[in-house]
């Protein structure tokens, strides 16, 4: 079977990505079971024409014709409008591959609503996976900007065509099917695939700094870096030689008066020159020294606002780390309060600073967690599992 995907960025080990990680396992998982794997990705602004992409990789660049139409556009109406219309050039160059070596069945997200002018274009089964609907992904504000609004109604417009939506979590699915009032002909669910590599350390009580905490993803709202921050504010008061390490893009969130701040700028507003030396915001890094960081913290903490079922929850149960998690979205279905992990209110800092002095408290319950959490991992996220499930599915489709 030669199955497609559409990634937002390639490869996995230049771009962390929800997206990206997980076609990289099933890239990974199909090709182990002799399937034909194709990719179509845009490039990013600093990547050269002749950067080797690997194999079955299809950079999808923007034709003379879309640029023109981009520019006529833009004149009329912001320019992330202009984001709508790329399918049309993903289906050009997913057509152009197809012509060539046929495709059987084509999988990508539901973001903008593209596969289903993709689907139309190329007469091609696609199978729609949820990974972040807008109505449920976007935060505050965005949700009511003109730009939010259309992307909601372009992917329920999307939606109610598709014949077959999987998603990592069943809260996710549900959520999407009443949203929409979807009656597609397949729905299912289907975890997201995770492993690692064979070098990647795994957490341990004996070597961990036990005063160290680590939160991976961006600096944001959605990824609720301020009710992170916040809940390290309180835990601090009488904890002074507790750490916080911040990996990820710096998208910044708003600070008292409602302007963006970025990472620095948000700590110089709100916290004390003496906390503020405690934060160590390390940008973006390579996996592996991620791995190395998951493994020296003595713990991980996700405090986002919304998760469907996140790679960065994922990646630290696969390591044995203790985790503290938001109960928002889909991570209640991967942790347990208090058999793998432990469960926080989203938003709510103070909870959240709670269940970190939980954790910090109970070292050696934090350890037990920590092994049932990557137990849990290697049980039910199995690539090889995950991707028998989907082919039968793909089966299914192309029918």
């Amino acid at each position: 079977m030669h199955i497609a995907f559409w990634s937002p960025a390639w490869p996995l080990e230049k771009f962390q990505n929800g997206i990206i990680t997980y076609v990289h396992w099933m890239k990974y998982a199909l090709g182990a079971q002799g399937h034909r794997v194709s990719v179509f990705t845009r490039p990013a602004i600093d990547q050269s024409g002749d950067e080797p992409w690997g194999e079955r990789v299809h950079p999808v660049r923007l034709r003379l014709v879309d640029r023109a139409w981009h520019r006529v556009s833009s004149t009329f109406r912001p320019v992330e409008y202009g984001a709508f219309q790329f399918s049309t050039t993903i289906a050009a160059e997913i057509l152009r591959v197809h012509r060539r070596d046929p495709i059987d069945i084509l999988e990508m997200e539901e973001s903008f609503g593209w596969f289903a002018d993709i689907e139309r274009r190329i007469s091609l089964p696609v199978l729609v996976k949820l990974h972040g609907p807008a109505f449920l992904s976007l935060v505050d504000e965005e949700v009511s900007t003109p730009f939010g609004k259309e992307k909601i109604e372009r992917e329920g417009r999307a939606l109610r065509c598709a014949s077959t939506i999987i998603s990592p979590s069943t809260d996710t699915l549900s959520q999407t099917i009443s949203y929409y009032g979807l009656r597609p002909a397949r729905r299912e669910h289907i975890v997201n695939p995770i492993s690692i590599d064979h070098d990647t350390p795994l957490w341990n009580l004996e070597s961990c700094a036990r005063k160290l905490i680590l939160c991976v993803g961006r600096f944001d709202l959605r990824k609720g870096a301020d009710v992170l921050l916040e809940a390290f504010r309180r835990v601090s008061n009488d904890r002074p030689d507790l750490e916080l390490v911040f990996v990820g893009p710096d998208r910044g969130v708003p600070g008292p008066d409602g302007k963006p701040l970025k990472f620095r700028e948000y700590l110089h507003a709100l916290y004390p020159r003496e906390l503020q030396d405690r934060v160590d915001f390390r940008g973006n890094l390579p996996i592996r020294e991620i791995g190395m960081l998951r493994a020296k913290a003595m713990m991980t903490v996700v405090a986002s606002r919304w998760e469907n079922q996140g790679y960065a929850l994922l990646e630290a149960m696969l390591q044995g780390c203790p985790v503290v998690c938001t109960d928002a979205g889909g991570c209640p279905e991967s942790v347990i309060d208090g058999v793998n992990g432990l469960l926080a209110k989203s938003g709510d800092p103070a909870v959240f600073a709670e269940k970190i002095s939980q954790m910090l408290d109970n070292p050696t319950a934090a350890a037990m967690m920590g092994d049932a959490a990557r137990r849990h991992v290697l049980v039910e996220h199995s690539v090889a599992t995950v991707a028998e499930k989907s082919i039968g599915l793909y089966r299914q489709t192309i029918r």
